[in-house]
């Protein structure tokens, strides 16, 4: 019996990282944009395709994306109405893994740009996705939501007390 594939990561950004099980640590863009390149290393550089096969075949290589900076405003199309996120569509992704940020006042006092990252949260379809984003837009009237359709990202922003909270859905393919 084969083991399922871990779904793929639809679209990379720069900024982008992955670190592999013997702790090469790859980023999208350090060298030359839409090129991966060892973090301190070699003159190696990876495409897109290679840095997928490399998540692929290993399921002890880990993906991060590029935390959006607090300070700037997400990219992509804003979603504003309830509408949109009812229709919101993100095919031919067929899935989603969902990356947490906070910035608190601690974490900006230290110089921190993205925050504090969470746990993933993998394998959310496109429903669930939907619903999440619906409920944060319900809870959270000023809440900022964004479909970033080139680099194959949903991101939601929020504010409770004084910690800024910065959803990123990283769309997958199988």
């Amino acid at each position: 019996m084969t083991p399922l594939a871990r779904p793929a990561v639809w679209r990379f950004a720069d900024r982008d990282t992955v670190r592999t099980a013997d702790g090469t640590t790859w980023c999208r863009g350090l060298r030359r944009s839409r090129s991966w390149a060892v973090l301190g290393g070699g003159p190696d550089e990876r495409d897109d395709e290679a840095v997928r096969a490399l998540l692929g075949n290993d399921p002890r290589t880990v993906f991060a994306p590029a935390g959006p900076d607090a300070y700037a405003a997400l990219p992509g199309h804003a979603l504003t109405t309830p509408r949109e996120l009812e229709l919101l569509d993100v095919r031919p992704a067929t899935g989603a893994t969902l990356y947490r940020h906070t910035l608190d006042r601690t974490g900006a006092f230290l110089g921190s740009n993205p925050g504090r990252r969470s746990a993933p949260l993998p394998d959310l379809r496109p429903a669930d996705v939907r619903t999440s984003l619906r409920g944060t837009a319900a809870r959270y009237s000023r809440a900022r939501i964004t479909l970033d359709r080139i680099h194959g990202r949903v991101h939601a922003r929020y504010a409770i007390g004084n910690t800024l909270h910065t959803h990123t859905y990283v769309l997958t393919a199988p």
